[in-house]
This record gives structure tokens, C-alpha cells and sequence, in this order.
């Protein structure tokens, strides 16, 4: 039923001009993610001509709800207003696939730890996703992998810059009820020199504040 919908809506998603407008269309797939990528939008719109890094590329085309999508989000974004995309993938097979289904987006393939330690400049939004998670209970190697991410992207991070990380669940263990996903460590990071949450959800997200 969802797959039949995502092709209904296919032809005036591709055919709508207006970010608003598409939005409004692409929003009620997004499904966990919704409340996150609506809170980024918000943070862009006061940007002129935002700068976009994104680790982890799209996969598989409207599939909004599984993967989110974010790579055809955000080139639709800087399509209409105005702005530069990066995204870097391991995968040959999905940076393909996003080579042809974007129009703006600089396709890297690599992997990201690297190429974001070779960065210069500044990054209005951070976007990580590129390290998949199967067991949510045991996110050491996710989690870390997106820490990683972060240091590499030192030189890049500014006062104001919008941190991002997807796919995160509060799950139940032992006693606790507590937050379990790619973006845990990250969040203690956070938590320990005091950045508050931007956002909250299924992506968490900061923005970051030079605390020294």
C-alpha cells in the first residue's frame, strides 16, 4: 500500500517546483523522521545558500520512510533555494544512484571519516548516516563510527553549525529507558560540554556552540 503511494505522489513530487509546495507532499512519508528533517528545514531557511554535508547517500529512490532520503531532500532544497551538497558513500552501487537521481549534489565516493578530515571552510549542516545499524541494543560500532565522523570534521564545525545524526530509538534495557542508536555517543559527547538538543527524535541533532 505505501509502495503504491510513494508512485502516486512520484510525478508531482518530480514536477514540483516550490519547496513549499514539494514539502508539504514529500512530509507525511517521512514517517519517524518527519518532525527531525521539518526542525533542519526550519535552521536552513535562515541561512543564505547553506552548505550541506551528508555521510551515507540515498540508496533507493522515494523510499522516504525507510531510508528518509535525505540526499534527494536536500538537492531539492539547494535546487529551489539556493546552496551547495556534499555527500560522501563507500558504495560505488549507491553513489551511482545518486549521481542520477540528483541534480546538485558533488557525489564522493570514499569513505566519510576521511573525506571529511580533508575539508575546509564551513559547514551550515552536518549530516550523518552512513554506517548502517542492525541490533539497536548494541550501537558501539554505529555510534562510534559517527563520533569518528565528527572529530574528522573538526576543522569544518563553527559556531552554528548543525549537527545531525539519524536513526536513533529510546529502547529498554535492564531498567533503563534511555536512547540507543547511531548518534548515542555523539549525544554524551554533547551532553558532557553542555550543547543542548536542537532536536530530539529519531534524528538528534545539535547546534554547535564554541564552548571555550
Amino acid at each position: 500500500m505505501k509502495l503504491r503511494q510513494h508512485d502516486k505522489l512520484k510525478d508531482s513530487i518530480k514536477n514540483s517546483s516550490n519547496w513549499s509546495e514539494y514539502y508539504e507532499e514529500v512530509k507525511p512519508l517521512l514517517g519517524l523522521r518527519e518532525t527531525g528533517f521539518t526542525r533542519i528545514f526550519e535552521y536552513l531557511r535562515r541561512i543564505k545558500d547553506p552548505v550541506i554535508v551528508e555521510t551515507g547517500t540515498v540508496r533507493e529512490d522515494y523510499n522516504f520512510e525507510g531510508d528518509g532520503c535525505s540526499t534527494i531532500l536536500f538537492d531539492r532544497y539547494v535546487d529551489t533555494q539556493g546552496g551547495t551538497l556534499l555527500t560522501v558513500d563507500i558504495d560505488p552501487a549507491a553513489c551511482k544512484n545518486a549521481r542520477t537521481v540528483t541534480t546538485h549534489a558533488e557525489v564522493i565516493e570514499g569513505d566519510s571519516v576521511e573525506f571529511l578530515s580533508t575539508l575546509e571552510g564551513h559547514v551550515d549542516l552536518l549530516y550523518l548516516d552512513s554506517f548502517n545499524i542492525y541490533n539497536w541494543l548494541d550501537d558501539w560500532e554505529a555510534s562510534g563510527h559517527h563520533l569518528k565522523e565528527l572529530f574528522a570534521a573538526k576543522n569544518v564545525i563553527k559556531e552554528g553549525t548543525l549537527i545531525v545524526v539519524d536513526d536513533n530509538l529510546y529502547m529498554k534495557n535492564a531498567d533503563t529507558n534511555k536512547k540507543f542508536g547511531k548518534g548515542r555517543m555523539i549525544q554524551e559527547l554533547m551532553k558532557s560540554i553542555g550543547i543542548p538538543p536542537y532536536i530530539d527524535g529519531y534524528h538528534m541533532g545539535w547546534i554547535w556552540e564554541d564552548t571555550i
